[in-house]
């Protein structure tokens, strides 16, 4: 009888040991997939943190490829706040833009006095040509103003940077996690001209002429974008179309693919 206790007494000591290194294992398992998601993660982040050169890679699609895209992405951005009341806008930057009202339908951009007291290194276009209000985007910080045939004229109100680099709100396609975004103006000789940027800190800046790109890899001329939208923070599709008018017509549908080199 007591060799039977002895006996099973050992039996249940082993159990306990291999229950104990089972649960161990297990801990060890869990760790090492916890520091295999913490990688992985860091991979993922690594692409928009750091700074760098970026190119872009352009295919031309069919439009079934296209629509079968869009279907499915869900609706993106809201309209960012647009200000076209001059007086509402004058109020609103008091202190920042001086105006000439002589011609209260045409009020003249007179004097900016950037945010950060920045000087461009050249003459603002304001001083060297006309350019009358047309809106003020708060969020942005920037100014929007109509130049000589119609061009589009924009400041930015705190850094000084112009119409190249700062581009017109209105034109403005944010990528689903607000990294990248398609920027552009118009030039005033029916084309217009865009440009992908990229954010850093709390502004964002241009990385890529988007419609030199565009030719040199498609011999074609980006010069009315249509329908487009982000299938993520690195994939865009767009249409080339004839015209800004609804009666506008297709000449191509497009995948841009998005790369840090």
């Amino acid at each position: 009888m007591k060799k039977t206790f002895t006996f099973l007494f050992a039996i249940i000591l082993i159990f306990q040991s291999c229950e104990k290194k089972t649960e161990k294992a297990k801990e060890k398992s869990f760790l090492n997939e916890d520091n295999i998601s913490i990688k992985t993660n860091k991979k993922k982040t690594d692409f928009y943190e750091e700074d760098g050169k970026y190119s872009i890679i352009v295919e031309q699609i069919d439009s079934v490829q296209y629509y079968l895209q869009k279907e499915k992405v869900n609706s993106q951005n809201s309209e960012i706040k647009k200000i076209t009341d001059f007086k509402v806008a004058q109020k609103l930057l008091i202190g920042i833009v001086e105006f000439d009202e002589k011609d209260i339908d045409y009020p003249m951009v007179k004097k900016i006095n950037f945010i950060n007291n920045r000087k461009p290194t050249h003459k603002s276009y304001f001083e060297l040509d006309d350019c009358s209000f047309k809106a003020y985007f708060p969020s942005e910080n920037i100014l929007l103003c109509e130049g000589g045939h119609t061009t589009d004229v924009s400041f930015n109100l705190i850094n000084g940077q112009e119409t190249e680099l700062t581009g017109n709100p209105d034109y403005i396609k944010t990528s689903p996690n607000k990294i990248f975004r398609i920027n552009g103006h118009y030039d005033g000789q029916e084309c217009s001209s865009y440009f992908i940027q990229k954010k850093t800190k709390n502004e964002f800046e241009k990385i890529i002429q988007l419609d030199t790109e565009f030719e040199k890899q498609t011999k074609k001329w980006l010069c009315i974008m249509g329908d487009n939208f982000w299938k993520d923070d690195t994939t865009f599709y767009l249409t080339l179309v004839t015209s800004y008018g609804k009666d506008r017509k297709n000449l191509g549908f497009f995948k841009i693919e998005l790369f840090k080199k």
